[in-house]
């Protein structure tokens, strides 16, 4: 009987009605069989009876059991199989959180890196502005932007006393290079007077005249350092036309004629087929290509070539080549050449901007200028302007 309970127990439902039914008859009939077997009397044809109705309450609940194994053993399968798709599911969600997380983790990094990527590119620039805040709240960043705004102070307090110190030092080479220039001739102009003036009882007419022209001469030398020096100062944009460049370079070379025939200088030319006009200012490009001319004839004190060469460059441009085949320049010598005052000549052969005048003349003109150079091989200026 405790075996039939706990089997009932067991069924539960949907079956637990059918199986209580059989589970109670089939009770009902062991308890029969029981007293029968005790008090030793069979009713007529009772015990095949009882006997039919024992198979059949027990076939049944036999079927029952069976059916219920099944449906035990598909849940248990149902189970295994839900076990299986659950930890597939949670390794399915944290790999999506933690993708969701290094992509969080990751524009929280690389968004304030970008900008100050952009703050270095900014700085480099020369924008010394103060980095504003991004975010409401501090953090690293934070402490990172405050930092880079006291540099940025340093930075602009050091640009600041550069830019004076710069200011000083070209005052200072300006003033040198004036005083050199203007004293040489003014020496030789009060010598030259001096003279004139002990002398001039005893001085014939031919001393006298050499002196005074001595005297005009310095004084022209003066005037060409001041004149120079106007030009080197003038800010405004020249008047410019469409002008055709071989014509200025051969007008800048017959104002070099006598020149190059004193120092026994030769001039060869070529010029490019259908080479475009450039926009500009002839008497300026005309006094830059005299420099030019000049300076090579002074570099080949015992004579010799003086090759000129316009063509075509890229971009548009004209490229005039002026090649010499004189003492050259050093490389120490290169980074300064186009600096005011700067010469490599013996003392009272220039005055260092002829250079420094043509470069910035070249300039406004939308060109530019580059020199190559090597000591006994000769030097190579090339000037380029920009087509009309």
């Amino acid at each position: 009987m405790a075996e039939a309970g706990n089997l009932l127990e067991v069924v539960g439902e949907p079956n637990a009605t059918e199986m209580s039914r059989h589970l109670t008859r089939y009770v009902d009939m062991l308890s029969k069989c029981e007293e029968v077997r005790r008090t030793g009397t069979w009713g007529p044809n009772e015990k095949p009876v009882i006997e039919a109705q024992l198979r059949e309450h027990g076939s049944s609940l036999i079927d029952l059991a069976g059916t219920l194994t099944s449906e035990e053993r598909a849940s248990v399968n149902r189970m295994l199989k839900a076990s299986q798709i659950v930890p597939l599911v949670s390794l399915g969600v944290l790999l999506a959180l933690i993708i969701y997380i290094v992509h969080f983790l990751g524009r929280a990094i690389m968004a304030p890196l970008k900008r100050f990527q952009n703050y270095t590119r900014r700085i480099a620039a020369g924008d010394f502005s103060p980095i504003l805040p991004a975010r409401r709240f501090r953090d690293e960043f934070s402490d990172l932007a405050l930092a880079l705004n006291r540099m940025l102070i340093e930075l602009k307090t050091h640009e600041e006393k550069c830019i004076q110190a710069a200011k000083m030092a070209a005052i200072g080479t300006l003033t040198s290079g004036v005083a050199h220039e203007l004293n040489n001739p003014l020496n030789n102009i009060a010598i030259t007077t001096e003279t004139l003036i002990d002398g001039n009882k005893t001085l014939n007419e031919e001393e006298r005249g050499k002196l005074l022209q001595d005297v005009y001469f310095e004084t022209e030398r003066a005037s060409e350092t001041v004149k120079s020096l106007l030009n080197f100062s003038r800010l405004e944009k020249p008047e410019m036309f469409p002008i055709d460049l071989p014509e200025v370079i051969q007008s800048a070379a017959r104002l070099a004629e006598n020149e190059m025939a004193i120092n026994n200088v030769t001039l060869s030319s070529s010029f490019g087929e259908n080479l475009p006009r450039v926009l500009g200012a002839a008497n300026q490009l005309r006094h830059v290509f005299l420099n030019i001319f000049i300076n090579g004839i002074q570099a080949m004190p015992s004579g010799g070539p003086l090759f000129v060469t316009a063509y075509a460059s890229d971009n548009a441009r004209v490229c005039v080549e002026i090649r010499d085949e004189g003492v050259g320049v050093f490389p120490e010598h290169l980074p300064h050449i186009f600096d005011p005052f700067f010469t490599a000549k013996e003392p009272g052969q220039g005055t260092g901007l002829g250079l420094s005048v043509s470069y910035r003349i070249i300039q406004k003109h939308g060109g530019d200028m580059q020199i190559f150079s090597e000591p006994g091989k000769g030097t190579t200026v090339q000037v380029f302007l920009p087509a009309a």
